[in-house]
């Protein structure tokens, strides 16, 4: 997932001609928002109701050295609208799927990596629940968030990023269906917790506005966590409240299921560039899927 950064100028250039010589290798995709700078207002697109996308820009300083955009992408759902759901493979009792099998079986909406993995290709590498099944049992010290969403009592958020440095989660982890933890993004108020020259790779996340929205955030092209986060910071009107990393390198998936179009963003490398290949063939133990609530 790390790489060199020297190849930064390399991995441009060679994306560059291969869309200049042979576009068709790289596919055609669906129409998108329109790309949003920093400072201006974000340019949202909303294909159904509670459902917005929008695609924002950010270039990284690197000083002296060569600079690069960062785009994100970002799905952000009215939880009055929309539920989530959790899905592994250690509960199915079949083959891992790919981000775009487990779409088609459980008809969802839209989709996200529900966490990063260990060696074994099932465990998620911090504590993960949904109902009375256990996919992890461990909560990790070092990992400072909790998404969390089915609320088992009435006048709690109907899904949440939780803060374990503010939040009471030992208390709310409990009264809620769904809880699954990783790295925290952002410290209070935003603030950067992550070193300058971290590893670049692709990103996923998952965030909560403060009106309680929940984003999906996607990243394809690699990225230090430190540069992802100050994007993140760049465009203020996310208004976010609270983020929680999940995934990154090529198996971070970003995915939404209309019914009048299909899209579906992996993480990109310099062999990725090289091969077309996009990552649609992995398969992913742990997704967090979205649903239309019926009313």
């Amino acid at each position: 997932m790390a790489y060199n950064r020297g190849m930064d100028t390399l991995r441009t250039i060679a994306f560059a001609l291969l869309l200049l010589v042979f576009p068709a290798m790289l596919g055609a995709e669906e129409p998108e928002p329109a790309l949003t700078l920093p400072g201006d207002a974000i340019v949202w697109l909303s294909p159904e109701k509670g459902l917005d996308m929008a695609r924002l820009a950010y270039v990284e300083d690197k000083g002296d050295e060569f600079s690069r955009r960062i785009v994100i992408r970002v799905l952000r759902f009215d939880t009055d609208e929309y539920d989530f759901r959790l899905f592994s493979s250690r509960w199915e009792g079949q083959s891992i799927p790919t981000m775009r099998e487990w779409a088609a079986s459980k008809a969802l909406t839209a989709a996200i990596n529900a966490s990063m993995y260990l060696k074994d290709g099932q465990t998620s590498t911090g504590y993960m629940r949904s109902g009375e099944r256990t996919n992890n049992s461990r909560i990790v010290s070092r990992y400072g968030a909790f998404f969390v969403a089915g609320p088992r009592e009435n006048g709690l958020p109907r899904a949440a990023v939780l803060d374990r440095s503010v939040d009471d989660w030992q208390n709310l982890l409990p009264r809620y269906d769904i809880v699954v933890q990783n790295f925290r993004l952002m410290g209070p108020d935003s603030q950067q917790i992550w070193p300058a020259k971290g590893p670049e790779h692709a990103i996923a996340a998952i965030a909560e506005d403060m009106n309680g929205r929940i984003l999906f955030l996607h990243c394809s092209d690699p990225a230090s966590v430190h540069d992802f986060v100050e994007a993140l910071k760049a465009h203020t009107d996310l208004n976010l409240n609270s983020a929680m990393y999940v995934e990154g390198g090529s198996e971070a998936s970003l995915l939404l299921s209309l019914p009048e179009s299909f899209q579906l963003w992996n993480g990109m490398s310099p062999a990725s560039y090289m091969f077309s290949s996009r990552g649609d063939a992995i398969p992913l133990p742990n997704i967090l899927g979205v649903i239309r609530r019926q009313h």
